[in-house]
């Protein structure tokens, strides 16, 4: 877990969409997404639902 995986999650619940989250660290959505996935992974829960291009 990296300080900066937890500043991307705290942005995309912050905006609520990735795309906006993005556009603050000015990184590509891949990154970010790969980024979380990875956190989600080390620790074994699901930090977000996606519905309708909107994060929650």
């Amino acid at each position: 877990m990296t300080l900066q995986q937890l500043r991307y999650v705290t942005a995309v619940a912050g905006t609520g969409t990735i795309s906006h989250a993005v556009q603050q660290f000015y990184i590509s959505q891949p990154s970010l997404t790969n980024a979380i996935r990875e956190l989600e992974q080390e620790v074994g829960l699901a930090l977000s639902k996606t519905e309708s291009s909107v994060v929650s």
